[in-house]
């Protein structure tokens, strides 16, 4: 699996990794969401780690640290994410190419999940959570038209819930359930 070393990494992402390689502990989401806002990373800076499932989102890892994974998520027409928590990780993400539909849920007095509201965010937007914020990201885009966005995790999400508005299929979730990174 190819990752980013210190001589590879693009002059774009150059501030977000050297903040991200000095960390000590957890990273501030107020931090990462303004270094991905700064940021002037492209598709084209990160396309060796554009790769897509038929089945399935994907996650390609970039980079990663004892405080950090940084990853490329690409999803087709349709895929989405489950509905999941952060558990001890902040997660901001960049929409590199396309637009993406984020869905934040609460919890109902029984303890079912719902969703509030489908934002869209479209390329260049920076999206922000963490711990127990629940929510879903899917492209819900037409046929043909693909997302990309660019997710850090600090530190790097090793387990974490999983919801479902039937209750069918939640529960935990490890990062050995999947192959090519780390993170939903």
């Amino acid at each position: 699996m190819n990752t980013l070393t210190q001589n590879s990494v693009p002059p774009a992402l150059g501030p977000l990794v050297r903040y991200l390689d000095q960390l000590t502990e957890r990273a501030s989401l107020d931090e990462l969401r303004r270094l991905l806002r700064e940021s002037a990373v492209t598709l084209e800076d990160l396309r060796a780690f554009v790769r897509f499932d038929p089945m399935h989102y994907r996650r390609n890892l970039v980079a990663e640290g004892r405080w950090y994974n940084m990853l490329v998520l690409c999803w087709r027409s349709g895929q989405r994410s489950p509905i999941h928590d952060h558990a001890q990780s902040a997660c901001a993400f960049k929409v590199l190419t396309g637009v993406c539909s984020e869905t934040p849920y609460g919890f109902s007095p029984c303890g079912q999940v719902y969703p509030l509201q489908t934002t869209d965010q479209p390329a260049g937007a920076v999206v922000a959570t963490q711990d127990a914020d629940t929510h879903q990201v899917s492209n819900l885009q037409p046929a043909g038209h693909d997302l990309v966005t660019l997710h850090i995790y600090s530190p790097p999400l090793k387990l974490m819930q999983k919801f479902s508005i039937t209750g069918e299929n939640s529960g935990q979730w490890s990062e050995e359930e999947y192959l090519g990174g780390a993170g939903v």
